[in-house]
């Protein structure tokens, strides 16, 4: 597992597409969950799933692996 993390504009995206398109091993990208409204140019269900916080909370409560909200 290999894990990208930064703030925002730190350009996560472009260095995991970077990461997956030149990669010498199959790399699979997961798509992380968010309750914040899509940019411009963003779909459902490939940068993020954007769902509304009681779907969030109704998925986090069936989970095995408890999230962490990150303020």
């Amino acid at each position: 597992m290999v894990v990208i993390s930064g703030p925002s504009g730190s350009g996560k995206t472009t260095v995991v597409s970077r990461l997956v398109a030149e990669s010498p091993v199959p790399l699979t990208k997961s798509i992380s969950a968010t309750t914040r409204p899509p940019r411009a140019g963003e779909q459902d269900g490939r940068e993020y799933y954007f769902l509304t916080p009681e779907e969030f909370s109704a998925r986090r409560n069936r989970a095995i692996v408890r999230p962490r909200q990150i303020a």
